[in-house]
């Protein structure tokens, strides 16, 4: 839903442990500004576990892609978990982060639905169409963190807690 004139429109909610912000719209430098401090917040805790959805972005820039690998950057020095979903459904998003090599620094989620665990995969995967392995999908995750850059597992089933 995009209001107030703007082009974008965020989305938060928990899945379990994970946070997950849905994105919409134009992911360009008026979205990442205002996204940025929330994000900072997510990611500032002690292993945060983050999904950005990205299924509904429309567009995205290079303000969008800086946005990303700043919160990349960060949930990795907290020893965290981030995970883009949706991505193979926004062609601006995929053709992006191929453009620009990045789409294998990024963990994708294949489905990211509400009612599903988040499962991962990696890039070369996602251009491939090949399923990634169940243990790969599966994990235990046991402490709430990713020691040593491991992929933790989905989380807990989910709850709504949306926030606007």
């Amino acid at each position: 839903m995009v209001d107030q004139g703007r082009s974008y429109a965020s989305r938060e909610h928990a899945v379990g442990a994970t946070t997950v912000v849905e994105l919409s719209g134009e992911v360009d430098i008026l979205a990442a500004t205002a996204l940025t401090a929330r994000l900072d917040e997510i990611t500032g805790a002690r292993c945060p576990d983050l999904v950005l959805d990205m299924r509904d972005v429309t567009f995205i820039d290079c303000c969008g892609v800086s946005m990303l690998c700043r919160t990349r950057r960060r949930v990795e020095a907290k020893a965290g978990r981030l995970r883009l979903a949706g991505v193979a459904d926004s062609p601006s998003v995929l053709r992006l982060l191929r453009l620009t090599g990045l789409l294998s620094s990024f963990d994708l989620c294949l489905d990211p639905g509400p009612d599903t665990m988040f499962g991962l995969t990696c890039g070369a995967c996602v251009e491939s169409g090949v399923e990634p392995p169940a243990e790969t999908r599966t994990e235990t995750r046991t402490d709430g963190c990713a020691e040593g850059g491991g992929r933790p597992a989905a989380p807990d089933a989910p709850t709504d807690t949306a926030v606007a």
